[in-house]
């Protein structure tokens, strides 16, 4: 008894050891989770019981029952951000949320730091998923750019990017951030200096959605969407519009027909395209007799009698709704939108993009013949093998974000049922060890004790006087 109260004395201290807290490093000059400069950034993928939580229950509702439950889940407790310099500016966090994590250097969220130059050591470290970009271009660090090229200057000599000079076979190569839904349809302000300059004005909200404000190559977006509809249109009578590569080249990336104002993407953007303008319609769907440009009233249809208000209202329009709900069905979701959905989600602006999340509750939002049916809902798409890919994501690899980082990929199996329990229960490997550990130490000093040990130890024979007693 004495010896088991020794080892019982000693415990408190084992334990305050092994299980103390392990110190966490905090990213230097980061703006974390809702732009906390002491927090770290999360690169996890939100689980399907996560999800679940968010979204609540919303039962068999329809329509416009159903839109006005998501608008009140998605525009709670928003966190936007800034359009212009800083560190929770849109063009740093691209770095983030619009990364190509399959080519690009590893993110460490204990040391992570925005490169704020493209004319500093790191700037050719990190490439951005470019909408309009094939997957094939985007997945080629020769063709793949990300904004850090967007000063480098211009020389026609040269034949690709030269990422030591800082210098670009020409201007055409360059990051955008396309406003998917365009400004000028329910969100633009323009402003006029004292020199008469005139240039448009971005406030946290809509203008910085970033569900729908996404990294883009800059020729499809001025020449080829700008503030046109996207839509279909005949191939052989509307202007090809291409793509600039970061080797010089170029590739087909839409077509625009000036005469309906309409634009059309490449299949493999015309999912994502859809979602993007099925979300802001979601988000921005609160009616006022005078929205602002943060807060606009945003709506989506077929019937071409609507138009945009003016600017004082905020009331902007998008066509061809039928459209965009077959692009979404089409062109399904993939891997690398998820992961997007849920870098914004956990770090930037605390909602998410239902029809990511929920590819079934578009039809059930926006289609008025839908007629609910339980047998057709789904499981929330998560990253992994259960997760939808386009048509094109032929190398899932390349789809597959979280996979490529070594913070987001899962541990192996150790083959001991209690450590792999805890991993799977997400608690750090520093606990972990320290268990393992204080386990040891216990038993070792059980033993030792003669607490715990073999039986031969326990059957000790009679001492000769005790003999001596019996006879």
């Amino acid at each position: 008894m004495k010896n088991l109260l020794k080892v019982l004395s000693v415990l408190p201290s084992i334990f305050l050891v092994s299980f103390a807290p392990a110190q966490v490093k905090k990213a230097a000059s980061f703006d974390g989770k809702f732009f906390d400069k002491t927090a770290m950034i999360d690169l996890t993928d939100s689980t399907k019981e996560e999800i679940n939580s968010y979204y609540g229950d919303i039962g068999s509702k329809t329509g416009s029952k159903l839109l006005s439950t998501l608008y009140t889940t998605l525009s709670k407790d928003n966190h936007f951000l800034n359009y212009g310099s800083g560190l929770s500016d849109v063009g740093k966090w691209y770095q983030i949320t619009d990364r190509n994590w399959s080519i690009s250097a590893p993110v460490d969220p204990a040391t992570f730091k925005f490169i704020t130059s493209g004319k500093t050591e790191g700037a050719s470290s990190f490439y951005l998923y470019n909408m309009y970009m094939s997957d094939a271009a985007n997945n080629d660090k020769t063709k793949a750019i990300s904004n850090a090229v967007n000063g480098y200057s211009k020389d026609e000599s040269l034949t690709a990017i030269d990422y030591t000079s800082y210098k670009k076979p020409n201007s055409y190569i360059q990051v955008d951030k396309e406003h998917v839904w365009a400004k000028n349809h329910g969100f633009k302000v323009t402003v006029t200096d004292n020199k008469g300059n005139t240039s448009d004005s971005f406030v946290p909200g809509a203008p910085t959605d970033l569900h729908h404000l996404v990294a883009a190559d800059h020729n499809t977006n001025s020449a080829g969407h700008n503030d046109y509809m996207y839509g279909e249109v005949d191939h052989n009578k509307a202007k090809t519009i291409y793509s600039y590569l970061g080797d010089g080249s170029t590739e087909v990336s839409g077509w625009l027909d000036t005469s309906s104002e309409t634009f059309e993407p490449t299949d493999e953007w015309k999912g994502d395209v859809a979602r993007c303008l099925l979300y802001m319609a979601t988000r921005y769907s609160n009616k006022l007799p005078n929205n602002t440009q943060a807060e606009p009233y945003l709506y989506l249809t077929d019937d071409r009698s609507y138009s945009d208000d003016s600017n004082t209202t905020f009331h902007g329009v998008q066509y061809n709704l039928s459209t965009l709900l077959s692009w979404h069905e089409q062109d399904t979701v993939s891997n690398y939108e998820i992961h997007r959905n849920n870098l914004i989600y956990k770090n930037v602006q605390n909602n998410r993009n239902p029809y990511i999340d929920h590819p079934e509750w578009a039809r059930r939002v926006y289609d008025v013949n839908y007629i609910y049916d339980a047998s057709k809902e789904q499981e929330p798409t998560t990253s992994g093998t259960d997760a939808p890919t386009t048509p094109s994501d032929t190398n899932t690899s390349t789809n597959t974000p979280s996979n490529t980082n070594p913070t987001t990929t899962k541990e192996k199996s150790t083959g001991i049922p209690i450590i792999d329990f805890l991993i799977e229960k997400g608690v750090p490997m520093p606990v972990i060890i320290g268990i393992v550990i204080t386990l040891v130490v216990i038993v070792f000093i059980l033993v030792v004790n003669g607490v715990i040990g073999s039986k031969k130890k326990k059957k000790r024979k009679p001492s000769k006087s005790k003999k001596k007693k019996n006879k």
